[in-house]
């Protein structure tokens, strides 16, 4: 199984021995292409990974992908880049048809694209995209990591906190339904603490009520623990980043350091 037919489903297959380390001492993910935050210059086609289906991605969309330049026949060079759907908002992605067999919705295929890199949205949980470009996409209270069928919350990279109800058959073809969403309206980062607040609660998230009235009347409370968990071992070792949300342990796929 190669490292992108694992990480499409299920990102933790199996218990193995929990460790712990730091972010600053965690290996990262080796390849010629940057990780990051971009922005779509302009609206352009890509596809879905495994497929040769058409998405979207209109100008101005904010996105986490990596990308890299390569040469064309001609000696023309080009970009190129593979994005995290994901965290990308449902408005967006709601037209977009059902993966082929032998492909997933949770990526783009790695194909020519129009983004240029552009600073974190203070509202992301994670700031720098050291080692996977799909870092804090899919936060979840256990290190499985299965987006395709198991409870999460994401915050989307235009601003949105959405949560997605486990289901109960696995799904990974079809773009999810957040079954509550709201739009986030204030954010506050001091440390390793991001509070964001918004008008009314998210069913699934455990944020709080701290107002009676006007635009922040809940706020989420996100805690970035400095030590990063890591299970499995040998050739199944998985990096987490660790979180403290609502007092509770929350995970996001950090890297595969072997």
């Amino acid at each position: 199984m190669t490292v992108k037919q694992w990480i499409t489903g299920t990102v933790a297959l199996g218990l193995g021995l929990i460790a712990y380390g730091t972010l600053a001492n965690a290996a990262t993910a080796t390849n010629p292409f940057d990780s990051g935050y971009y922005q779509a210059t302009k609206t352009f086609k890509t596809h879905l990974y495994g497929t040769a289906q058409n998405i979207t991605i209109p100008k101005g969309t904010i996105v986490q992908a990596r990308t890299g330049m390569r040469t064309s026949k001609v000696g023309q060079d080009y970009q190129v880049g593979e994005m995290d759907l994901l965290n990308l908002n449902y408005s967006l992605r709601k037209t977009w048809p059902r993966a082929n067999a032998g492909g997933v919705a949770n990526m783009s295929a790695f194909n020519k694209s129009s983004l240029k890199a552009v600073a974190a949205p203070k509202y992301m949980p994670i700031q720098q995209l050291t080692a996977s470009y799909t870092t804090g996409a899919v936060i979840t209270r256990k290190m499985s990591q299965n987006w395709s069928k198991d409870a999460w919350l994401t915050v989307t990279t235009d601003g949105y906190v959405a949560h997605f109800a486990a289901l109960k058959k696995a799904n990974t073809r079809s773009q999810r339904k957040p079954d509550s969403v709201a739009k986030v309206t204030k954010t506050k980062r001091s440390g390793s603490t991001l509070s964001l607040y918004y008008r009314h609660h998210v069913k699934g998230v455990p944020d709080k009520r701290v107002a009676k009235t006007g635009k922040a009347q809940y706020r989420l409370t996100i805690v970035t623990k400095k030590e990063m968990t890591t299970n499995g071992d040998g050739s199944s070792l998985v990096n987490y980043i660790n979180f403290k949300i609502g007092g509770k342990n929350y995970y996001t796929f950090y890297n595969m350091p072997n």
